[in-house]
């Protein structure tokens, strides 16, 4: 079993190396920072591996891939870690591959852990099969109890809990994707959340669990309501202003059309003019005020 870690651009440019050199697909003395990815493979599976890589990105999810090359046996695990990187590791499975599937998931389970998502599985059975360290951590929260791997998904929740999930979960397991949002409470603390829950699929097609992502979005829930508050408080500004502004310029144009269709003596045209003035500086006022509201709303 070989090893290696890569730090990827989005496009696959290598950023940073930990080879393991007894895989004969690394050579010793041989930079390879600043070469794409793809160059370590065949040609054959460029278009696959580039595929990959913008999967990895565009779902920001962990993905795997498994495929031959000559006579060795590949599998690669990537995610992203942070904005335009992503962490892959490369493992030459071909020998001892009882040895390597015990390394790849403590692999996994490393990246997994180090995701602030929470993440788990569970079987048909809904016992916990995997779990990550901020998904067993919100569980303990919730309830101050512990979680084990092994554990049924269910231990330790509330009829209403138990009423609530259990159609979801099972909705999934009949191959449905799931995704919602909702608001929870931490000890009075309110927090927004956004859940994918997807089937997931053996080599025969078969449905033999879940995977649950739990997304903790309450920065983004909180500038989406601000947004629609702001958005909400424009739009009666605007239709108070337009009432505002309707009565002068009605006031304007009533007068201008009076002086010119109408025969007046010149007391009265000083008159309309004066009402005209009047007017003028009602919708300057009205002008000012807008200027002062959009100037503090902008603060």
């Amino acid at each position: 079993m070989f090893d290696s870690t890569l730090m990827l651009s989005r496009i696959g440019i290598i950023l940073n190396i930990d080879a393991d050199f007894n895989d004969h697909l690394f050579e010793r003395g041989v930079d390879y920072t600043c070469k794409n990815f793809t160059t370590l493979f065949n040609a054959s599976q460029t278009e696959l591996l580039k595929n990959f890589l913008d999967k990895v990105f565009t779902t920001e999810k962990l993905q795997c891939i498994e495929f031959s090359q000559g006579s060795s046996f590949y599998q690669l695990k990537c995610i992203v870690t942070s904005p335009g990187h992503a962490v892959c590791i490369v493992t030459n499975n071909t020998r001892h591959l009882d040895a390597v599937m015990e390394l790849e998931n403590h692999n996994m389970k490393t990246l997994v852990d180090i995701y602030i998502d929470w993440v788990w599985s569970f079987d048909t059975n809904f016992t916990l099969v995997t779990a990550n360290k901020a998904f067993l951590e919100a569980r303990r929260r919730s309830n101050n109890k512990v979680l084990s791997i092994g554990d049924n998904i269910f231990k330790h929740v509330d009829d209403k809990m138990c009423k609530k999930w259990m159609p979801v979960y099972e909705r999934a397991l009949s191959g449905e994707l799931i995704h919602l949002e909702e608001k929870r409470d931490n000890n009075g603390v309110e927090y927004y959340v956004e859940i994918y829950i997807s089937p997931v699929y053996n080599k025969q097609n078969k449905i033999i669990g879940c995977l649950g992502i739990t997304r903790d979005i309450t920065e983004r829930k909180h500038a989406q309501l601000a947004i629609a508050g702001y958005t909400s408080k424009l739009e009666e500004f605007a239709f108070k202003t337009s009432h505002d502004l309707r009565r002068p310029v009605a006031n304007i144009m009533g007068v201008a059309n009076l002086l010119c269709t109408a025969d007046l003596d010149e007391e009265e045209k000083a008159k309309a003019i004066n009402y005209i003035a009047v007017s003028i500086n009602e919708l300057d006022s009205i002008v000012i005020s807008m200027t002062e509201i959009i100037q503090l709303s902008q603060k």
